[in-house]
């Protein structure tokens, strides 16, 4: 088994390289059969024995860095894919990486929806004040794209770039869903 090939290709790609479903299974066989092979060797400084030590040694350091590189890739695809209905689910995934990876995004889809529903409350929960009174109808967007500052209805200055998660005033909800300047985000509350 080469794993430092399979390092240098995952390496070369922001996307996860392809491997078999059962492939960390067969690097711990292939671990195993080295750590069998070398017991059997009765003279531990044989040039045989350094040679497999030293291919084990290689064996556990690619297969780490190689481990740590997928959970990267995977960690990043699953944040893109919580905060944005367009990103699609990776390929390539070993059968552990899929739990991790499933495991992963409803943790932080839950988490976003959390924090995203006490954003609401919180602005929601605020009594306005000044001469304008709007009501106390706001409503969560994402931005897919920058829009130039504005003053809103409530007297917020608001500057808002593309991917921003924001409360508004409905009326500004209203308005940049019209135009295609953002996207309602329901909040279970």
């Amino acid at each position: 088994m080469d794993l430092a090939n399979a390092l240098r290709e995952e390496k070369k790609t922001a996307e996860l390289i392809r491997l078999d479903k059962d492939f960390y299974r067969q690097a711990g066989t292939y671990q195993t059969g080295l750590e069998e092979e070398l017991s059997r060797i009765d003279d531990r400084y044989s040039v045989e024995a350094q040679i497999i030590e030293d291919e084990l040694k290689s064996a556990r350091k690619s297969l780490s860095k190689l481990i740590d590189l997928r959970i990267k890739k995977i960690v990043r695809n699953a944040l893109r894919r919580a905060s944005s209905t367009s990103v699609e689910a990776m390929e390539g995934m070993t059968s552990e990486e899929e739990e991790i990876y499933d495991s992963l995004l409803s943790t932080v889809t839950k988490g976003r929806e959390t924090i995203l529903a006490h954003l609401i409350r919180a602005n929601t929960e605020k009594p306005l004040t000044g001469k304008k009174d709007i009501g106390q109808e706001y409503s969560a967007v994402r931005l897919l794209d920058s829009v130039p500052t504005f003053i809103g209805v409530n007297g917020a200055r608001y500057r808002l770039s593309k991917e921003d998660v924001v409360v508004l005033p409905a009326v500004h909800v209203k308005n940049l869903c019209n135009k295609n300047l953002a996207r309602e985000v329901n909040i279970p509350r």
